[in-house]
């Protein structure tokens, strides 16, 4: 919920009572600093060398000065303290010291500030660690009426003053999660009260743990200097634009996974019980965890021991604590010690593995016929990935499967394709390039220009086509990048009607370099180091010499949405920067234009006639009420109330059953393949019935059938 964002907030009187008791306990931890005396030479030093790697690479580097200073200063504050619980404004006023010398401090490699910042911000994490216990010591009255302000811009002005809005805080945390879960409206008053009860105390039990854990994580040998100086890089690197980001090694390993690369996993899903202890949440089939036989749901985790090498007793690390040492062993093989329900212990032999999971057939594309008056092939593409480890006929990836979906698809005899790449948020540029050459027969898609040079065409070299029969492309607000491309470039050359809401709005692209120096584009392959970087490096344009950038993909039919109004786009992001127009390729030759006489007008009488889309309007008034509003209600009643109106919207939309004009069907050689595995069976079943009650999909079946025609 978007409500955390910054509270005032008005104190009960029995806070009030506890707040005294406080203050004389903190009254010395209120009136001086230390100076947290670690080696953050390391920390400064990766600043200077990102602000290296981006004058070099960046498309519009940003001179380091008082103007960057001001704003990297901002940055780092908001990512260290984000709801403003933590700082006081004295601290502030303190640190503000700084806020023009950030630049020099980078360029000299000086690391006062992160000294300065890192003493202050334990100081305050070991207040905050104190101040929950007190808070969550005796249960909080919801009944009170106590209220928050949305989107409160100030640091409390005193320790007083926090603990008002850290309770506040933590009883909405609490509300939230209790109001949350949809049985709470189905019981009776009685029944009710007891399972709030129960809950609350539950879930103070839990913030109080995490807390703990939280607070001697920070106190690890060099973690919280590790923090601070990350923290650091990533603001210095976001001060450029939204899309220039430091990267650990970790959060590269990340990214590749996400372009499609399948990592090798032991196969252990975690979670933390209600006493903040790590378990087993579920093992993923085809893992060794899964085929071990001797692990279960609910096994506490006890102890990793990689094979010559000290073990380590996990028994008191928090859930993130657990993640990040299964992540960080380099070793394939380790030996994990869990404690069963009934008190033993097991030791328990594991190997990293790739292998398929569920989630993994639900990132690939898959099609699908819709069969109604005319068979019209379906296909959804959740991301533009390279799939590094199938390596079929030298050929891998988003563009070869969605590829080999039509030449199935097209044996079932479709007279028309829905794409849909709602939601997709990009990946590979180049699986976009070759997606797009397989609806046009060879020449220009795109046009990339760097700092220096002249604008580079894209190109489709593959002569021919896949697929030359009419073609509608489904998208959203969280369609951006590659997904950008490909619908812009199929726009213009107006071989594609395009649906739904303009698109994200991000035309760049960005390259990850090794952190240093002496890297060049040539060579970015012959380095390893700890850290990397990626860099925003070029502006991609259309074919007509246009851009997305900021202004997304307009579509030819408009379809309301709620992302329209929720959902925050390029423009909207802090540094995100534009682009200029650029002279538009000559060569590029464009279909006949589309006949688009009436179809916005039968798109707008679907969506004025609809019931879902009345239900889509009242919710989003619903949205916009409670977004306006100054304050917010942390009474129960009330939440309670906010929370049944906004579960009906959710009910309706999820449980939305009202079936197409067509039945959705697999094809011959997808029908064959589901007999493989039951739970592929599941999955699919799941996805036709997702696909013949989605109302955007039925007004698209609508819509291509006016081009056939």
């Amino acid at each position: 919920m978007y409500f955390v964002a910054g509270f005032v907030l008005f104190s009960a009187p029995k806070t009030l009572h506890r707040m005294k008791h406080w203050l004389l306990t903190f009254s010395l931890l209120a009136s001086a600093f230390f100076l947290y005396a670690q080696d953050f030479s390391k920390g400064i030093n990766d600043a200077f060398i990102v602000t290296r790697m981006v004058e070099k690479f960046h498309l519009q580097p940003k001179p380091l000065n008082d103007e960057f200073s001001n704003n990297l200063f901002y940055l780092f504050l908001k990512e260290l303290d984000e709801n403003k619980i933590l700082f006081l404004e004295e601290d502030i006023k303190k640190l503000a010291s700084y806020r023009l010398q950030l630049d020099d401090a980078i360029a000299k490699r000086q690391t006062d500030f992160l000294q300065f910042t890192a003493g202050i911000y334990l100081q305050r994490m070991k207040q905050n660690d104190s101040l929950i216990k007190l808070i969550c010591k005796a249960p909080f009255n919801f009944t009170a009426a106590d209220k928050m302000l949305l989107n409160d811009t100030t640091y409390p002005s005193s320790i007083s003053q926090k603990l008002q809005r850290f309770t506040h805080y933590l009883k909405w945390q609490v509300l939230d999660e209790i109001t949350d879960d949809e049985s709470i409206f189905n019981l009776s008053p009685a029944a009710q009260k007891k399972f709030i009860d129960s809950a609350e105390a539950v879930q103070r039990k839990q913030i109080i743990a995490r807390s703990t854990k939280r607070y001697a994580a920070i106190l690890e040998p060099g973690k919280l200097t590790t923090t601070i100086s990350n923290l650091f890089c990533k603001a210095v690197a976001h001060c450029y634009d939204p899309h220039t980001s430091f990267m650990p090694a970790e959060e590269k390993e990340a990214f590749d996974e996400d372009l499609g690369q399948k990592p090798l996993r032991f196969g252990l899903g975690l979670n933390e019980n209600e006493k903040g202890e790590v378990t087993i949440s579920n093992l993923l089939p085809g893992s060794s965890a899964f085929k071990s036989a001797s692990l279960n749901a609910g096994d506490k985790i006890i102890a990793v021991q990689e094979p010559g090498k000290p073990l380590i007793n996990v028994s008191s690390f928090t859930l993130l604590q657990v993640d990040s040492v299964l992540n960080e062993i380099k070793d394939e093989h380790l030996v994990l010690t869990v404690k069963k329900p009934d008190g033993t212990t097991k030791q328990t032999a594991l190997s990293k593995e790739r292998f398929a999971t569920e989630e993994d057939e639900e990132d690939k594309v898959q099609g699908y016929v819709l069969k109604g008056s005319k068979n019209i092939g379906y296909i959804s593409i959740p991301d533009f990935y390279v799939d590094w480890e199938d390596d079929e006929n030298g050929i891998a990836g988003c563009a070869n499967d969605v590829a080999k979906e039509i030449i199935k698809l097209k044996k079932e005899k479709i007279e028309g394709l829905i794409l849909d790449i709602r939601s997709n948020g990009g990946g590979s540029m180049q699986e976009a390039i070759e997606l797009s050459g397989i609806f046009i027969d060879g020449g220009p898609v795109g046009l990339i220009k760097e700092k220096t040079g002249k604008p580079i065409t894209l190109k489709d070299v593959n002569s021919g086509t896949i697929y030359d029969g009419p073609l509608l492309i489904m998208v959203n607000g969280y369609s951006a990048s590659a997904s950008e491309m490909l619908s812009g470039t199929l726009q213009d050359y107006n071989r594609a009607l395009i649906v739904g809401t303009p698109t994200y709005g991000k035309a760049t692209g960005q390259v990850i370099y090794p952190m240093d120096t002496l890297v060049t584009n040539e060579t970015i392959d012959r380095f390893e180091t700890a850290n990397y970087i990626k860099i925003t490096s070029f502006g991609l344009y259309r074919i007509n010499g246009t851009t997305a950038q900021q202004n997304g993909v307009q579509p030819d039919a408009e379809l309301p949405d709620l992302l329209r109004i929720v959902a925050q786009r390029e423009k909207d992001e802090p540094f995100a920067f534009s682009l200029t127009p650029i002279e538009p390729n000559k060569y590029y030759k464009p279909f006949t234009a589309l006949n688009k006489t009436g179809l916005k007008a039968a798109a707008q009488i679907c969506t004025d006639t609809a019931l879902y889309f009345k239900k889509l309007a009242a919710y989003s008034a619903l949205y916009n009420q409670v977004k306006q509003q100054k304050e917010f209600s942390l009474k129960l009643e009330d939440v309670l109330q906010y929370k049944q109106k906004q579960k009906n919207y959710i009910d309706y939309f999820e449980n939305y059953q009202q079936q197409g004009q067509y039945k959705v069907d697999n094809y011959l050689l997808h029908k064959e393949r589901l007999k493989a595995g039951e739970w592929l069976t599941g999955l699919d079943n799941e996805v036709k019935q997702a696909i013949n009650t989605d109302p955007y999909i039925q007004i698209c079946y609508q819509l291509i059938l006016q081009i056939i025609k």
